[in-house]
């Protein structure tokens, strides 16, 4: 056991080859059970790297920088099949560093003087094994290393750091003290939790030096007074690793664009790194998660570390207290190790990850991970002492059956909850479904969605080498999203603008007015306007639809290919109750669930529409969600705010109800006059509507929705004249708005 104290300090060869070992277990575990593909979270920085799209925030620069050298020396499909085999190489190599990390905490931590047997000096080697091989195929860390991942990026740092950190305990050396400065900084570059190991490293250096001098355990010439560690060095190595990675990322974010599409200024970025930094934080976990992750992961490991060297000490037996806090500090560590799932039940929760960090989890999971190795390690020691009379004295029976079986029954129990039959059918079922939608748009350069599987969808585009981009029906106001749509018109040209002011308006225009408009575009979304404007619905496919382009043999091969993947999903529903999947995979699948849903139910497949939407427990909840706020906040209300309420939410059948209540007491308000008209409008109903729009004008003349519409109105009863006049008023109460200007020239083209 003090072998890796005594000589030149090296590993030794047998340290080694069981790290190298452990390392190519856990890299095998990743590529033959981990859940293939690449997960849904990483969709949109993929795409980032790929150059299909320009990066929305600064982080993660560092996987950025690494898997854009991938797109750049491989086409994307290749490219993307290298970062599963990054990523699971990578998980190998961090997996053998947690193995040296654990190996050398322990060499520093026992501190036995007698000569023991040969088989007694394997207890260490032995659980570091253990506690290597739990986190390597943790549920936690088999997410982070299925693919080269920001997360395994910054773990393997911390890791690495924390290896050097021993090596430097053990043999001294300051360039691996000033290395791992610099590699915290380049990590703090990343990630605000990297400012902490600095200072926590000098802390506990510090008390770790001091209980040297108490004669807990032997102290290495190697190690320094902490007062002569070079400090100043080490905090501006630190400093300069920073920054040098603040200008690497700040470098990178703006030669992807990320500045034009985002609308900053030059001087802006440093101000948003550090909110940047703020956001990493808060979104790393809830108040809950951060709470649990600390008690079930940092705790244990605290304790152990705390109570390892009093166990294992020569000259007395371990106290029955601390053998009890070993035993629940075991217990503790053992939960969180991913043996008993329902035990861990500080990780994911059912809908959504209490911790949503995929780094902040596996570090949970590596403090749990040493915490059970000290464990296993502590009680085994003590157990022998009782056997032991000279060297030929044979193992006690904890050393020779319990302990190792208990250990080995944990490991067993982890590596059979490592396969994940369910997870890697919803990743399969999600993959398909993308496809199959890119091959149903054919030659389409447009695909009208909701936002969800764009990015994937983009992505496998690219890799056939179609020109496809999809346009969100959802996008919002912000400046990215602005311009991420509008870039795909030539500047200043009509459709640039129409993009400019949203989707909807653009479906519209296309759809309605532009000849020709829908032939290079398909849909997913927006039927609602050929429903409005009673036209025949274009062409439906599986999960696409088209004006033009697709002939009876292809909605034929789409149709059986979509019920196939229904099928799919109907088949694993029952399991899903009990899987754990990340969340971003399970609402890629309840997205691809809902397309299939509302795809059937428009080719009057009612039935596996019904059946479809049952099985989507997140449709069932968010809809009755929906309707229990919905009726809860409007029976709280009055008419008036009743109204006002369905006017803001654009709800015109709610606006109906509550405008026929206000309208008893006052046939002349302009927001229920407003909200009946608009609901007729809806309904087809011209007159009727025109009638309740003219009585706003009475007590607002000047209201340019209500002149726009009544425009609208009048060109749809060829009274072009009057057509013409409300969108002239219109035009001068907003002469900038584009929608406005479309009416005018809408009533323009049939004017005399």
């Amino acid at each position: 056991m003090r072998d890796m104290m005594k000589g030149d300090g090296s590993l030794g060869y047998r340290n080694v080859l069981i790290a190298l070992l452990v390392g190519a277990l856990a890299c095998a575990a990743i590529i033959i059970w981990g859940v293939p593909g690449l997960d849904p979270a990483l969709w949109e920085e993929t795409v980032v790297a790929a150059g299909i799209r320009p990066p929305r925030t600064i982080f993660p620069g560092y996987w950025r920088i690494l898997s854009r050298g991938l797109f750049l020396a491989f086409v994307v499909d290749s490219a993307v099949g290298m970062l599963s085999i990054v990523g699971a190489v990578l998980g190998g190599v961090c997996v053998m560093l947690v193995y040296l990390i654990v190996r050398q905490m322990l060499a520093l931590l026992i501190r036995v003087e007698k000569t023991y047997p040969v088989w007694y000096n394997r207890i260490a080697p032995f659980f570091a094994f253990v506690a290597a091989l739990l986190f390597g195929v943790s549920d936690p860390f088999c997410n982070v290393a299925r693919v080269l991942s920001p997360s395994e990026l910054r773990l393997l740092m911390l890791l690495l750091g924390v290896h050097l950190t021993f090596r430097w305990f053990v043999i001294g050396g300051n360039w691996r003290i000033f290395t791992v400065m610099a590699l915290m900084g380049l990590m703090a570059a990343e990630t605000p939790f990297a400012f902490l190991v600095p200072l926590l490293f000098v802390l506990a250096y510090r008390s770790v030096w001091h209980r040297i001098m108490d004669g807990l355990f032997e102290q290495p010439e190697q190690l320094p007074d902490p007062e002569e560690l070079p400090k100043w060095r080490m905090f501006f190595i630190f400093l300069g690793g920073l920054a040098f990675g603040v200008w690497a990322n700040a470098a990178y974010f703006i030669s992807l664009g990320g500045l034009e599409a985002n609308g900053w200024s030059s001087s802006d970025i440093y101000f948003r790194y550090a909110g940047g930094y703020w956001h990493v934080f808060t979104d790393a976990g809830t108040l809950l998660g951060w709470v649990l992750g600390l008690g079930f992961g940092v705790f244990p490991l605290v304790v152990s570390i705390r109570l390892f060297p009093m166990v294992t000490r020569d000259d007395r037996p371990m106290p029955f207290n601390l053998g009890m806090a070993m035993f629940f500090v075991g217990v503790m560590a053992v939960m969180q190790s991913g043996a008993f799932p329902a035990a861990r039940f500080w990780t994911f929760a059912k809908e959504s990850a209490m911790v949503q960090s995929g780094f902040l989890l596996t570090f949970f999971v590596f403090c749990a991970a040493i915490a059970i190795a000290l464990f296993g390690s502590s009680f085994s020691f003590e157990c022998q002492r009782t056997y032991l009379g000279d060297d030929d004295t044979p193992p006690g029976v904890m050393l020779r059956s319990v302990v190792p079986l208990l250990s080995c029954g944990v490991v067993a129990l982890a590596l059979m909850h490592v396969t994940k039959p369910t997870e890697t059918e919803m990743q399969r079922i999600v993959d398909e479904a993308i496809e199959e939608t890119v091959r149903e748009c054919g030659d389409a350069k447009y695909l009208f969605t909701d936002g969800h599987l764009d990015t994937a969808i983009e992505l496998v585009a690219a890799k056939h080498g179609k020109p496809l981009r999809t346009l969100n029906m959802m996008s919002g106001p912000t400046e990215w999203e602005v311009n991420l749509r509008r870039n795909l018109f030539e500047k200043d040209s009509e459709d640039y603008k129409s993009a400019e002011t949203g989707v909807p308006v653009l479906l519209r225009i296309w759809a309605g007015e532009k000849p020709g408009g829908m032939d290079e575009a398909a849909i997913q979304l927006g039927f609602e306007f050929w429903k409005r404007e009673k036209k025949p619905l274009p062409t439906m496919s599986g999960l696409v639809a088209r004006t033009k382009g697709l002939d009876d043999a292809e909605v034929e091969r789409g149709t059986r290919a979509a019920n196939a993947l229904a099928e799919r999903i109907l088949a694993i529903s029952p399991a899903l109750e009990k899987a754990d999947p990340s969340p971003a995979l399970a609402n890629a699948l309840w997205s691809v669930n809902w397309r299939l849903s509302r795809f059937a139910r428009m080719r009057n497949e009612t039935e596996l529409a019904d059946q479809l939407d049952l099985s989507n427990t997140a449709l069932t909840k968010m809809l009755s969600i929906i309707e229990y706020e919905r009726l809860r906040t409007f029976m709280q209300m009055t008419p008036r705010e009743g109204l006002n309420l369905a006017l803001r939410r654009a709800d015109f059948t709610e606006a109906r109800r509550y405008s026929a209540a206000v309208l008893r007491y006052d046939e002349d308000d302009p927001e229920a006059n407003f909200g009946m008209g608009m609901s007729m409008l809806m309904a087809k109903q011209m007159k009727e509507a025109e009638r309740y729009l003219l009585r706003v004008l009475k007590r607002r003349p000047e209201e340019p929705a209500v002149l726009n519409n009544l425009s609208i109105i009048c060109r749809k009863q060829q009274r072009w004249k009057e057509a013409e006049d409300y969108a002239r008023k219109a035009i001068k109460l907003l002469p900038d708005s584009p929608e406005v200007k479309q009416t005018l020239s809408d009533a323009l083209k049939k004017a005399p």
